[in-house]
């Protein structure tokens, strides 16, 4: 189950998109994080669901509301990221490969510029996972992305361009290329497609092996 979630979590970072820019509610989340002197107020939430099963939620903060998803990404304004895991199946190696992938996606796989600070954003995730944990990614102007987990400093990631990169995971995706690049797999792998999905229907099989081919699906 474990080895699963690298796609997974790339596919859940896209489906924020939406959600964080539109005030959804209902989640243990805080309506507000205060941090050093800011106050931010949640913007958006989405949550994850895969096989009815809740595995976690995601929530953007910003000091002043707003829907323009680029001009999030690139105004140098206090903004968090809180992301709450809600169930076992997610892993600290499998956030740390999606939020990588979701970086080089968000940059058009041009991360050199950025490379040391992806380092030291893989180097948050040194620690195991466990339901109940959360993640806060908090970018403050001239100091950088503080990573937080449950309340307590991890990492300090210094530099605006990482931020734009790094919350642009969330809020940059291309839906045309996308969309494009999904109907040309569709075609190519028609046959595992439906193999896969005989696979998901398959309720004798075990779960996570219907779970991983519903991941492998959502490529």
């Amino acid at each position: 189950m474990k080895l699963i979630l690298k796609k997974f979590f790339t596919t859940f970072l896209i489906f924020l998109f939406v959600s964080l820019i539109t005030p959804i509610y209902g989640a243990d989340a805080p309506a507000q994080i205060e941090f050093k002197t800011s106050t931010m107020t949640k913007n958006g939430q989405g949550t994850r669901i895969i096989f009815f099963m809740k595995v976690y939620e995601g929530s953007l903060y910003l000091e002043t509301r707003s829907s323009n998803a680029k001009e999030i990404v690139n105004i140098n304004a206090p903004m968090a990221i809180r992301i709450d895991v809600t169930s076992t199946v997610v892993t600290a190696n499998a956030m740390k490969k999606a939020l990588s992938e979701g970086l080089e996606n968000s940059t058009g796989n041009n991360t050199d510029p950025i490379s040391s600070e992806i380092e030291q954003l893989s180097s948050s995730f040194k620690t195991d996972v466990s339901a109940g944990d959360f993640y806060e990614f908090i970018y403050i102007p001239e100091i950088g992305t503080h990573v937080l987990k449950n309340s307590e400093l991890i990492e300090l990631i210094r530099g605006i361009e990482f931020k734009k990169a790094f919350f642009g995971i969330f809020l940059s995706d291309n839906p045309i290329q996308k969309n494009l690049k999904r109907i040309k797999l569709v075609k190519k792998y028609a046959n595992k497609r439906a193999a896969l999905k005989k696979i998901i229907n398959n309720r004798k099989l075990d779960l996570s092996e219907r779970f991983e081919a519903q991941l492998k699906l959502n490529k």
